[in-house]
């Protein structure tokens, strides 16, 4: 049984856009920091309608929102499946829609068989390149391995469909892993 719920816009101008990044000890924590969703309320922005089941939506989405008078189109930038919640932002420049870092556990990528390194220079920052299944250009970024956990960042914020979409990974033009 779906669930009606109720549809918050979240500004482009939001304090929680303007996040002071702190000085860190590490490059890891700076990436633990870095890779951190904002948790939206309904108290970060204002209620603007109603929806009615959350399988009809997902990140990135622009039709199908229904809300009518507004400037530029909403697109959907968090689910909150808890509370039956979507969150939308206004434009396709909205922050909500891009990220810079990455992170998921090592084990959800499927590593090339001859693929090794050094966890050392995994530490450092590897320069790979991404591919998704949506795009046909690959993308730069920096691939770090610490305990188990990988943190990807990108050169420049990339859209938040990224990280729900299959994906392939690249070193030194040689396919290294996949994220499916």
């Amino acid at each position: 049984m779906t669930q009606k719920g109720q549809i918050v816009e979240i500004p482009s101008d939001s304090a929680l856009y303007g996040r002071v990044c702190p000085e860190f000890l590490s490059k890891e924590e700076a990436l633990i920091w870095k890779s951190q969703k904002i948790a939206y309320s309904l108290f970060d922005g204002f209620l603007v309608g109603g929806h009615s089941g959350m399988d009809h939506f997902k990140l990135g989405q622009r039709r199908g929102i229904n809300v009518g008078g507004k400037k530029q189109p909403l697109y959907v930038i968090q689910l909150d499946q808890v509370n039956h919640r979507l969150f939308v932002g206004a434009g396709d420049d909205h922050p909500g829609l891009w990220v810079e870092v990455l992170s998921f556990a090592e084990n959800i990528l499927q590593w090339a068989p001859n693929f090794t390194m050094n966890p050392e220079v995994l530490e450092l920052g590897v320069p790979v390149e991404f591919l998704s299944f949506n795009d046909v250009e690959k993308i730069p970024a920096l691939l770090y391995v610490f305990n188990g956990k990988v943190y990807v960042e990108f050169e420049k914020p990339i859209s938040i469909t990224f990280e729900e979409a299959p994906f392939s990974v690249f070193y030194q033009h040689n396919k290294i892993a996949d994220f499916n």
